[in-house]
């Protein structure tokens, strides 16, 4: 998609009162709020919280409930910075419970940021991506990862529609799936080219989506291709997507005494981080460095 001018929508955004700001489905409440952080303006999107906290006194060991004057409640949020390049976006969690990015992406489309409706994919290198499209055959996918409770997997079909079936289905368990096309089961040309057409497809589904898998922890995503070589020739190559997929983890320590808004670290931590790897995501989306 054309280069949106994020400034210009986070100015549009930052007067519109909170009911213009909030975007309701049927199992949560989720709210946006234009900040300021290194001279610049970013996004604060926020899961509004219904379960009940208690705080405990450490001189004497009293554990109470935590009640809020007025009309006031819990939040986890999420530090949402737009780079000036490629529509890239960088996304820190504040916690588990924090949105993710298919609960931004559809945040961003309810309240009406842009113009029109958008889709947010994980950096993966352009080099895995063409390399994914210029194969002749996929016939073999891995992926491996542990869910937990407070991951939302996105409404989908394909290998990412399994994915959220094992994480619904067996929430404590490391969950491994590969799916293969057999090269010496007698398949028909017909049929083989169909199971390699789909599989190519549920491949690109599946990494397209691979943000919501990364925490706590995927150990396996890959798959094995069939690619042309320049003297004409096919050659079988596995592209490792964990290799592939642009990310970093970083600690912020936010420390009781700091005076300045939490999201200020995290706003530094993803600018730094996006400066650090500028070429390589320039190059995935095409930006001139």
């Amino acid at each position: 998609m054309d280069q949106v001018d994020w400034p210009l929508a986070l100015e549009r955004l930052r007067p519109k009162p909170a009911a213009r700001r909030t975007f309701t489905t049927d199992e949560d409440r989720f709210i946006g709020e234009v900040v300021t952080g290194e001279g610049r303006e970013h996004l604060l999107i926020g899961r509004i919280g219904s379960g009940d906290h208690q705080t405990v006194d450490l001189d004497h060991g009293h554990i109470e409930d935590l009640r809020l004057e007025g009309n006031r409640g819990f939040i986890d949020t999420t530090t949402v910075c737009f780079l000036d390049y490629g529509n890239v976006v960088g996304i820190m969690q504040g916690g588990l419970a924090s949105p993710r990015a298919t609960s931004i992406q559809r945040w961003i489309n309810a309240c009406g940021m842009v113009s029109e409706d958008i889709e947010l994919w994980p950096v993966i290198s352009k080099s895995a991506w063409d390399k994914l499209k210029d194969a002749s055959a996929v016939h073999k996918v891995e992926i491996s990862f542990k869910p937990t409770p407070g991951q939302l997997p996105p409404e989908t079909s394909g290998l990412a529609g399994f994915a959220r079936y094992g994480r619904e289905r067996y929430p404590d368990h490391k969950i491994s799936m590969t799916i293969e096309i057999p090269r010496r089961a007698g398949l028909g040309p017909v049929a083989r080219a169909r199971g390699e057409s789909r599989l190519r497809t549920d491949t690109q589904a599946l990494m397209s989506e691979l943000g919501w898998l990364t925490e706590p922890g995927v150990s396996r995503a890959r798959a094995l291709v069939t690619l042309p070589t320049p003297s004409g020739d096919l050659k079988d190559e596995t592209l490792d997507f964990l290799k592939h997929h642009i990310t970093a983890k970083r600690r912020v320590q936010v420390r009781a005494e700091d005076a300045r808004p939490r999201h200020e670290a995290a706003v530094e931590a993803i600018l730094a981080t996006a400066r650090e790897h500028a070429t390589d995501l320039r190059a995935a989306v095409g930006a001139q460095v």
